[in-house]
């Protein structure tokens, strides 16, 4: 038996998967808006290729959410006031469910995520709703099985927290929201603001300050840029 590596059949199913979840939309997306608009502008005028990890990452939460909602599409796209929308998927009863593969902590809050809520908004607009849910699967669970601790007492603190399941991983969460009609409203009003700024630089080709380009929250963004050098210098 002769067993070994085969990188050309790798290339081919990576550049599968770039192909079926790396496509450019056309229009203003809501993933243009609750994430930095520079980088959104940016990716459209000088596309970076995706690493190998990106391909993957993405491809992976794809298939989870398939998996989960049992669907071979995804929702249709919804256009509202120029915005488009894409609900991942929606619950039993009509509301939309936002379906998230990650290797953050279980231990993060929600609300630790702000852009996971204008995404859940933003769906809940177009669809006419106030009810939501998303669900998370914890790729790493609590990430403590990481760093497992060999002192008995420590593990036992673990147990005495966590219980007995302590290092399970993946882990599900699901949490349900019942928005005010108001808090939807200001959410939406705060997109068609950044629909605006973002059309801006289109037509001016000049990049926003970083508090104008980021939203409330959303720092971390630069650390992970690929334009952060090309951002700085504006």
């Amino acid at each position: 038996m002769k067993i070994s590596k085969d990188p050309e059949a790798k290339a081919e199913i990576l550049r599968r998967m770039k192909e079926a979840d790396f496509q450019d939309r056309t229009g203003v997306h809501q993933s243009d808006l609750v994430f930095c608009i520079n980088k959104a502008y940016l990716y459209k005028v000088e596309p970076v290729e995706p690493k190998e990890s990106d391909i993957l990452r993405w491809g992976r939460g794809v298939a989870s959410q398939r998996y989960l909602t049992r669907s071979l599409y995804d929702e249709p796209t919804v256009e509202v006031d120029g915005i488009q929308v894409t609900p991942d998927a929606l619950w039993t009863d009509g509301n939309p469910w936002e379906c998230k593969d990650t290797d953050a902590s279980s231990n993060k809050q929600i609300t630790d995520s702000p852009h996971y809520l204008h995404q859940i908004m933003n769906q809940c607009k177009v669809l006419g709703k106030t009810t939501a849910r998303i669900s998370l699967l914890h790729n790493m669970g609590n990430w403590k099985w990481v760093y497992r601790p060999k002192d008995p007492m420590k593990i036992q603190a673990l147990v005495d927290e966590y219980g007995e399941d302590w290092a399970a991983h993946p882990t599900l969460s699901v949490y349900k929201f019942e928005f005010m009609q108001e808090e939807i409203d200001e959410n939406w009003k705060q997109m068609k603001a950044r629909r605006d700024l973002y059309l801006k630089i289109h037509e001016t080709g000049k990049l926003l300050l970083k508090p104008l380009a980021l939203m409330s929250g959303s720092e971390w963004e630069c650390g992970w840029c690929d334009y952060r050098e090309k951002c700085e210098g504006a």
